[in-house]
């Protein structure tokens, strides 16, 4: 208690009251950290002692201008001066602080002392370091919003299966990510870290700047408890939030990874991934399968048949078991179904979800890496929004019928006139259209008046989904249209004009 009340003491003077009379400090600041605000990770102390905040958001110091800063301790709220005489130099002036009756914890304590003694500062890989004088210790900063704009939080819980106590190491993350992209890894928005848990569920908030949020894109949380660095616990599928109908609350199912006790062939870890097999064939050499397994529950899968020109692409949703031994795939083909023999190896079942009684070869085997899946017979792995054929292949609670080819719902965007041209279903559709970056708005829609006894009900879900739409996607060949709050309206593929 000595070690960790010593190192607070040094960050008092950042919450304490300055005297009437301190003395100003000059300002001498760097543009490296002038105008940025952070979020206390950590406190790591001289001699190896360790603080973690129970809430990095209580916890915060912003550097408003070249000599200003104000700072955020639990409940208090305070400000002061800051000056820089050279590079990575820092030094701090007394501090106006509130006084609320905040809960006794070491690090509020002890914070309010160290103040005074900061020396030096630098920002690695995004984080700011703020160190002590004579070794004292070192103060571990990340990034928040910037001064003026709003944060806001994703809270939830995480539990596990287990009836058991967590040991004395361990530590709960968890991470809000844009998962919208199957060919890169995710994009990291927002962390939270629980050290020492002792309790499920475990209660936690993520902080996140809505100004990263978009709304067609898809975000997900997931959650981990390690000890010792090694991993103990693990979310096995996605947890949607902030977009496409989902909410800012979340509850997170762990299940046990490693150890003797543990059954690793229930869970498919480190998604995204990339499963590829080679399966017989009736009437060619084989058939070679890749299956493409990601964060937030959809996948995509291609079967080329060896030696002839002939390709099965098809992309939906897969869902694991409740006894996380049984994988569903549904897509725009028939439902298929694999069991985990373990978490490198899927195996196909047949239709009633059985074995196969076969000696042949039916598994799929991950892939080192993630492998996506270009887009078939084009040199580009995506095609541009305007100037394309788009064909609608999908609205979310609706048949998509046409009385012929040639009224096949579609359009195709004039990047000349700003106008949308196409067919519902049975009438030819026009109308002006807006492109701002991902941002997309149809206005002065206008239609033929046929009647038409096929295609009718297909052309007013399609024509009310374009009324709403908001923002566009395209991944390959593939175009969704969604609402202003991240809903999924309208799914198109490119195709030949003369299809």
């Amino acid at each position: 208690m000595k070690n960790i009340r010593a190192c607070f003491e040094l960050l008092l003077p950042f919450l304490v009251l300055a005297s009437a009379d301190a003395q100003k400090i000059p300002s001498n600041a760097t543009s490296e950290i002038g105008g940025t605000s952070w979020q206390l990770v950590t406190f790591l102390g001289g001699d190896s002692s360790k603080l973690t905040p129970d809430d990095q958001a209580k916890y915060t110091i912003a550097f408003e201008t070249a000599s200003a800063v104000s700072v955020r301790i639990d409940c208090n709220r305070g400000h002061g001066t800051w000056k820089s005489a050279g590079p990575n130099q820092i030094e701090f002036g007394p501090l106006a602080l509130t006084r609320a009756m905040c809960p006794q914890t070491p690090l509020n304590d002890q914070i309010k002392k160290h103040w005074e003694y900061v020396r030096s500062y630098v920002v690695k890989e995004g984080h700011l370091f703020l160190s002590l004088m004579a070794d004292g210790g070192t103060y571990e900063f990340e990034p928040i919003s910037a001064p003026g704009v709003a944060t806001e939080r994703v809270t939830g819980t995480a539990t596990y299966r287990e009836r058991i106590a967590l040991p004395a190491g361990a530590v709960f993350d968890a991470t809000l990510e844009d998962v919208s992209r199957a060919d890169t890894a995710a994009t990291v928005i927002g962390k939270a870290r629980i050290e020492h848990p002792t309790t499920s569920p475990i209660a936690f908030e993520i902080s996140y700047d809505p100004s990263k949020i978009t709304a067609g894109h898809s975000y997900s949380i997931r959650g981990r408890i390690t000890v010792d660095d090694r991993l103990m616990f693990i979310t096995t599928k996605a947890y949607p939030v902030l977009t496409q109908e989902s909410g800012k609350t979340v509850d997170l199912l762990l299940q046990r990874f490693g150890g003797s006790d543990s059954n690793p062939e229930t869970s498919i870890p480190n998604l995204p991934a990339t499963f590829i097999g080679n399966w017989p064939c009736a009437d060619c050499p084989g058939i070679q399968y890749q299956l493409n397994l990601l964060l937030d529950h959809t996948f995509s899968s291609r079967m080329t048949y060896q030696e002839r020109p002939s390709r099965l692409d098809d992309r939906g949703r897969w869902q694991l078991a409740d006894d996380g031994r049984t994988l569903t795939l549904r897509g725009e083909h028939e439902a298929s179904r694999f069991a985990l023999h373990d978490t490198n190896t899927l195996r196909k079942l047949d239709s009633e979800g059985k074995e196969i009684a076969s000696k042949l070869d039916y598994d799929l085997k991950r892939t080192p890496t993630f492998m996506a899946i270009e887009s078939e017979n084009r040199e580009a792995a995506e095609v541009p929004l305007e100037n394309t054929y788009w064909k609608l292949i999908r609205l979310p609670g609706a048949e998509i019928n046409s009385p012929s080819a040639k009224q096949k719902p579609h359009f195709v965007l004039n990047p000349e006139t700003h106008r949308i041209s196409g067919a519902g279903g049975c009438n030819r559709l026009s109308g002006s259209y807006q492109i701002d970056g991902d941002r997309i708005r149809f206005s002065q829609m206008i239609s033929t008046m046929m009647a038409c006894v096929e295609g009718m009900d297909t052309e007013q879900a399609f024509r009310n989904a374009l009324n709403v739409v908001g923002t566009w996607k395209i991944a390959g060949q593939r175009l969704e249209l969604f609402d202003v709050s991240g809903k999924l309206r309208a799914t198109f593929e490119s195709r030949p004009h003369d299809e």
